[in-house]
């Protein structure tokens, strides 16, 4: 019996500090992708991208929709690094290791095209609320930017635990099509 238990306390405290480590490269990983994008190397980016995805949406087509989010004349755009809330458990589905994460992603907008009076002001920030919830944006007036923090659910995917692509499940439109390559019990809340 006591080695049973001895048994169930190494093979919990080993499962945990496989998690851990899981949980270190998916940061890594997904902080070099987000690096990637706050630099606008979409292409780099795109690597950490699940590549089943461009079984449905060529590479190509995605790539330039990424790229016209940066090419608007009237928008200025920023993001910040990801500030990381939580780490589900792994699951291996298919020999598909997946972890789903929740992050706060900083964003900072600025339209060049409008007059920032205090009722544009405070359309704008109703607006944004609307999308990312209470509290989670302020306008700048100093520069004029709208700081966002928008709160995002990932899912992360790797066959070896080393190099994780990602997917990033905050638009209710996208979800049929993540239903074809993502198990759907990780789409689910």
């Amino acid at each position: 019996m006591k080695q049973i238990f001895t048994f169930l306390a190494f093979f919990q405290t080993f499962t945990s500090f496989s998690q851990i480590d899981a949980n270190a490269e998916i940061q890594k990983d997904f902080s070099q992708y987000y690096a990637f994008i706050a630099e606008k190397k979409i292409d780099e980016a795109l690597n950490y991208t699940n590549p089943k995805i461009f079984e449905f949406v060529p590479r190509d087509q995605f790539k330039s929709a990424m790229e016209e989010v940066y090419k608007m004349p009237n928008i200025e755009y920023k993001t910040g690094m990801p500030v990381y809330l939580k780490f589900d458990n792994r699951v291996k589905i298919e020999n598909v290791n997946y972890v789903k994460f929740y992050i706060v992603s900083p964003i900072e907008m600025k339209f060049t095209d409008i007059k920032n009076t205090d009722k544009q002001v405070k359309e704008m920030v109703t607006i944004f609320e609307a999308k990312f919830g209470d509290g989670n944006v302020q306008f700048d007036k100093e520069t004029g930017f709208y700081k966002i923090n928008a709160q995002k659910v990932i899912i992360a995917n790797s066959e070896n635990n080393l190099d994780w692509t990602f997917v990033t499940v905050d638009n209710p439109k996208m979800k049929a099509l993540l239903e074809k390559f993502i198990p759907v019990e990780l789409l689910n809340d």
